[in-house]
């Protein structure tokens, strides 16, 4: 019957064993769905990689996303890529773009945490696109103001050289028209007030009545003809230019604007959800909708017990496998501590393997994912490769905390167990 009673007690206290170490991996679970949940987990990484203004000095500067580029600045020509990024932080300012970024994490993450019954993720780009026209604008009138002004002497007002002056300013307009700002403009000084006249009634007749210009453009030039005539016969032809650039180049920024608008909602959003399903030819957006809300509902039910089953399969565990063993105090502190202290033993050294294999491992994943591909441009890969380390660094630490606290709890229950002598002059039932 005693040897009965060992076996038993034996296998009693391996399947407890078993609790303890499968009760400890859930809470481990438990603590890595909390940190999927909790929006500031991401917004942290995301600043911590740098992320905002890697985005215009790497990822808007590849020339892979050149076509993007000149969508959002509509085909207006710039100079340089200090200009460029300038540029798009003026239309789409940095803090601008990181509220909406933390703001569609909060909303998903409040989805999943079940705040919010409906998943909404977007970006509002309509402030964004309300800033292009102002932005483009005002780079264009400095690019004018910096224009070297060809001075051509005392001339006389022949009709030969009234048409030539006439041809480069139409050239100049007509450069405008196409998002382009020309390299030099004459200067009209020399010309007597009627000439400039003369020059400008050709300029204007040559633009407005016969080139192929856009309607549009040309309207806007009809519109504003007396400032325009005002200046140039005032003998100020950038200024002039600068009066004639707006109603040229706006047509071109309103087509793009308009494209961009295409793809948004009836509020100027990019409906994230919505983009990914035409991305992707085997998901529809209400299929994406349907999956998000088994996950959450998956995700709740977790939450509600993940961490009591846990913690009652670790603490419960660890107690049962005690009793099993009393009254032998002995037996009951050695069992449970010896337990516990192989089971953070584990997971601390698996701890210390994810953190320093992890990185490698993830990295090595995103290099294969796009390697040879051509579909990813490669300043995004290498931003994404970062996050997704980052994101795993943060995801494993921890675990060896956790790991070390248990070890340590269990290594005073089995050093205890070598002192129970203490107590049995007090106890004598105690074994």
């Amino acid at each position: 019957m005693g040897c009965l009673l060992s076996i038993l007690r034996s296998a009693v206290a391996l399947v407890l064993g078993v609790v303890v170490f499968v009760g400890f991996l859930l809470l481990l679970l438990t603590n890595f769905s909390d940190k999927l949940l909790n929006a500031d987990f991401y917004n942290e990484i995301i600043a911590g990689e740098n992320t905002y203004n890697r985005i215009y000095d790497e990822v808007l500067l590849d020339k892979d996303l050149e076509g993007t580029r000149n969508g959002l600045l509509g085909e207006v020509q710039v100079v340089s890529d200090q200009d460029m990024v300038s540029l798009l932080r003026q239309i789409i300012p940095p803090e601008y773009l990181q509220s909406q970024v933390e703001g569609a994490i909060g909303r998903t993450a409040g989805y999943f945490k079940e705040d919010a019954e409906t998943l909404d993720l977007y970006i509002d780009l309509g402030p964004p696109l309300d800033n292009v026209k102002p932005a483009l604008f005002s780079y264009i009138d400095r690019r004018i103001g910096a224009l070297r002004e060809e001075e051509l002497g005392r001339l006389e007002c022949t009709p030969q050289r009234v048409i030539e002056v006439a041809g480069r300013f139409r050239s100049s307009l007509e450069d405008l028209s196409t998002g382009q700002v020309p390299g030099a403009i004459p200067s009209i000084k020399g010309f007597d007030p009627l000439c400039r006249l003369l020059v400008f009634e050709l300029t204007f007749d040559l633009v407005v009545a016969q080139s192929g210009l856009d309607e549009r453009a040309k309207q806007g030039l009809r519109d504003r003809r007396q400032e325009i005539e005002r200046q140039f016969v005032d003998g100020e032809s950038k200024q002039m230019l600068k009066v004639a650039a707006q109603p040229l180049a706006a047509p071109l920024i309103d087509d793009a604007i308009g494209q961009i608008r295409n793809e948004l909602d009836g509020q100027d959003r990019l409906d994230l959800i919505h983009r990914i399903a035409v991305w992707n030819d085997d998901l529809t957006e209400t299929q994406i909708r349907e999956n998000a809300g088994e996950a959450r509902t998956w995700v709740s039910r977790a939450r509600k017990f993940g961490k009591s089953v846990a913690l009652a399969m670790l603490i419960g565990g660890a107690a049962l496998l005690g009793l099993v063993h009393f009254p032998s105090l002995k037996g009951a502190l050695r069992w449970p501590g010896l337990t516990l202290m192989l089971t953070g033993l584990v997971f601390l050294v698996i701890g210390k393997v994810l953190e320093s294999q992890a990185p490698d491992r993830l990295r090595e994943l995103v290099e294969r994912g796009s390697g040879g591909t051509g579909s990813v441009p490669s300043s995004v890969n290498a931003l994404g490769g970062d996050l997704l380390v980052s994101f795993g660094k943060h995801m494993v630490g921890g675990i060896d905390g956790l790991a070390l606290a248990v070890l340590i709890i269990g290594a005073v229950l089995f050093g205890a167990s070598f002192f129970v002598f203490l107590l049995r002059s007090r106890f004598p039932g105690l074994r």
